[in-house]
């Protein structure tokens, strides 16, 4: 066994029992930023190690709980890549690669029956590599450029969604500074969520 077989099931936030509806949309787009900011696609191969490394980081640990080795990583990246149910990114600013993020469709993953999903709705995991970006709150201006070009590049796109741990509270103070709307908190497999929306206009915020 390889330690790509090792990972399966390498996403486990995947709904397998969905509409055609839903399973007709395509995979998330490419955030297109401005410089000094850059996104760009993961390469599984190349990049598995380094994000490795980041999650190992005492923040992202305790952020993600994710701090897998390379070749977990591999297949989890390498599995978002084949299908169309999320995308992972690279982030870079001035050339320095400073984060790692998943763009996913909501209506396809497991937060989608907490609340009514539309199946372009997208949804965002982010995390910022060093914290010395961290601190100079990064992630407040970063995230509506990300945020801005999704809605640019999804007319139908109603909403993007945030699902942090119910006790990150720096995840949970950005969320309430981008004017997302707070769907309550809602016990998971694994963990208690808190539930943001960020909606296109006032009239697109879910139930």
């Amino acid at each position: 066994m390889t330690e790509i077989d090792e990972a399966l099931p390498v996403l486990p936030r995947e709904l397998t029992s969905i509409t055609d509806e839903v399973r007709a949309v395509p995979a998330p787009p490419t955030p297109v930023l401005a410089e000094p900011y850059h996104f760009r696609l993961v390469d599984a191969r190349a990049d598995a190690e380094m994000i490795s490394e980041w999650m190992n980081r005492p923040h992202l640990v305790e952020a993600w709980e994710y701090p897998h080795p390379p070749g977990w990583w591999r297949g989890y990246l390498g599995a978002q890549l084949a299908g169309d149910y999320s995308r992972p990114f690279i982030a870079s600013f001035k050339g320095k690669e400073i984060a790692y993020l998943e763009i996913y469709r909501a209506a396809r993953d497991s937060i989608a029956p907490r609340y009514a999903s539309d199946p372009h709705d997208l949804g965002v995991h982010a995390a910022i590599a060093d914290l010395r970006f961290v601190n100079k709150g990064i992630a407040p201006i970063l995230l509506p450029r990300v945020m801005a070009s999704l809605f640019e590049l999804e007319p139908q796109c109603r909403r993007i969604m945030f699902d942090p741990d119910h006790r990150n509270t720096g995840a949970r103070a950005v969320c309430e500074w981008a004017g997302c709307a707070f769907l309550g908190e809602h016990d998971m497999a694994n963990r208690r969520m808190a539930l943001y929306a960020l909606p296109r206009t006032p009239e697109d915020v879910p139930k």
